[in-house]
C-alpha cells in the first residue's frame, strides 16, 4: 500500500512539473527570466507550497529551472526554443465548506470539460472557508498573467465570486443558482421548485401531516427555491404553516445530531422528512435510528440528489434530474465551449434541467407506514 501511494505520489508531481513546464514555455521564458516563488506556483495550480516546491525540484533537477539562495528562482538553461505550448486552463470552484455535502458530479464535469475542450486543462479549486472572492482573485490574476486561465464553473459559490468572475471577460458557467442580479452569466441549475414540490407532494400524499425540512444551504436562491416548491404543496394540500418544520445544517455535526435527536423526540415530532441533500440522508437516518425509531414504520425519508444516489440510498423515494449526469455535463461543456469559440452571449443562458420522482417503497411498505 505505502510502495502505491508512493508511485501515485511521484505520478502527481510528474503531472505537475510538466504543467510548469509548459507555463513556462507557453510564456517563451528565456534562461536566467525570473520564475514565480513555490506559493505563487501552488496557487496558480490550486495545490500547496509544499507540493509545488517538490514539483518545482524535479525542473531543477532537469535544469529547466534553477534557484539563488536570496534571489528566488529562474528559468533554466536547459529550456529551449522548441516545443512551444499554450496552456489553457478551466477552474471549477467550489468552497471548502461544500466539498463534503454536495451531490453534483465532480468527476462528470470534469471528463465532459476534458472532452468538448481536449487541448484545455481543468483544476479543481476548494476555496478555503473564510478566503472567498480573495482567493479566487488571487489564483485567477495569477494565471491571467501567465496567459492560462480560458474560463471558469462556479459550482454553489458567494454571490461574491459570481460578481468577480463575470468581470473577467472570460467564459463562465455557473453550475447551480444564480442571485437575483446576476442572470447575465449563463447557467446550468436543477429545477429546485420542482423537486421541492414533488417531495412534499410524496409525503402528504403518504397521509404525513408534520413534516420536517432538512438543508445545508446558507441562503443560496436554489435554496430558496426548494423551499417554496414545498410550500407550494403544502398550500395545495390546504395544510397550516405549522405542518413544516426546517433546520439548516450548521456545518457541526455534534450541534446537528443534538439538534435533530431533540426534534425526533417530541411528542408531535415529524413522521415525514425531507433532505435537500442526498448527503444529509445518512446522517438522519443515523439520528432516527439512535433514538429507537423505525424507518419507514415511524418517519419516512425523502430527498433531494442532483445524481444518481449511491446504492444504499436507493431505499428511499427521491427526486433526481431526469437526464444523466453525463449529459449534465456535457451541456456545461457545451456552453463554455460555445462562449469560448464565439465571445458572445448564448442564445439561452440559463437552463433549467427537469427532475423526476423516484418511489421505491414496495407495497408491503405503502401499507405498513403509521403516521401519529
Amino acid at each position: 500500500m505505502l510502495a502505491k501511494a508512493a508511485k501515485r505520489n511521484r505520478s502527481q508531481l510528474s503531472i505537475l512539473a510538466q504543467r510548469i513546464e509548459g507555463d513556462i514555455r507557453a510564456r517563451r521564458l528565456r534562461p536566467l527570466e525570473r520564475y514565480y516563488t513555490s506559493a505563487e506556483v501552488g496557487l496558480m495550480l490550486g495545490v500547496s507550497t509544499a507540493t509545488a516546491h517538490r514539483a518545482m525540484n524535479i525542473l531543477v533537477n532537469r535544469n529547466l529551472l534553477s534557484r539563488e539562495h536570496g534571489r528566488g528562482t529562474f528559468v533554466g538553461a536547459a529550456i529551449g526554443p522548441e516545443q512551444q505550448v499554450e496552456v489553457r486552463t478551466i477552474y471549477i470552484f467550489i468552497e471548502e465548506h461544500q466539498r463534503d455535502l454536495t451531490s453534483v458530479p465532480l468527476d462528470a464535469v470534469l471528463g465532459a470539460i476534458c472532452g468538448k475542450l481536449p487541448h484545455t486543462n481543468v483544476q479543481f479549486s476548494f476555496i478555503p472557508s473564510g478566503a472567498g472572492v480573495e482567493y479566487v482573485r488571487q489564483l485567477v490574476e495569477t494565471a491571467q498573467r501567465a496567459g492560462h486561465f480560458a474560463g471558469a464553473v462556479p459550482i454553489s459559490c458567494s454571490r461574491e465570486i459570481y460578481r468577480f468572475l463575470a468581470g473577467t471577460g472570460a467564459p463562465v458557467v455557473v453550475l447551480g443558482s444564480l442571485y437575483p442580479d446576476q442572470w447575465q452569466l449563463a447557467s446550468v441549475d436543477l429545477d429546485y421548485r420542482t423537486s421541492g414540490r414533488l417531495l412534499a407532494e410524496h409525503l402528504v400524499g403518504r397521509g404525513h401531516r408534520r413534516i420536517a425540512l432538512f438543508a445545508t444551504g446558507g441562503g443560496r436562491p436554489g435554496d430558496h427555491a426548494f423551499y417554496d416548491g414545498v410550500s407550494d404543496a403544502l398550500t395545495a394540500a390546504n395544510l397550516l404553516p405549522n405542518v413544516l418544520v426546517m433546520r439548516i445544517f450548521p456545518q457541526d455535526l455534534d450541534a446537528f445530531r443534538a439538534q435533530v435527536k431533540e426534534l425526533l423526540r417530541h411528542d408531535d415530532r415529524p413522521t415525514g422528512i425531507i433532505c435537500a441533500s442526498d448527503r444529509l440522508v445518512s446522517m438522519i437516518a443515523s439520528f432516527i435510528e439512535e433514538v429507537g425509531l423505525a424507518i419507514p414504520g415511524d418517519i419516512e425519508l425523502t430527498f433531494q440528489s442532483q445524481s444518481t444516489p449511491g446504492p444504499a440510498l436507493l431505499r428511499f423515494p427521491y427526486v433526481r434530474p431526469k437526464p444523466s449526469t453525463t449529459e449534465v455535463a456535457q451541456t456545461v461543456a457545451g456552453m463554455l465551449d460555445q462562449l469560448r469559440r464565439s465571445r458572445q452571449p448564448l442564445e439561452k443562458k440559463q437552463v433549467v434541467i427537469p427532475v423526476e420522482l423516484h418511489n421505491t417503497l414496495t407495497p408491503v411498505e405503502e401499507t405498513e407506514v403509521a403516521y401519529g
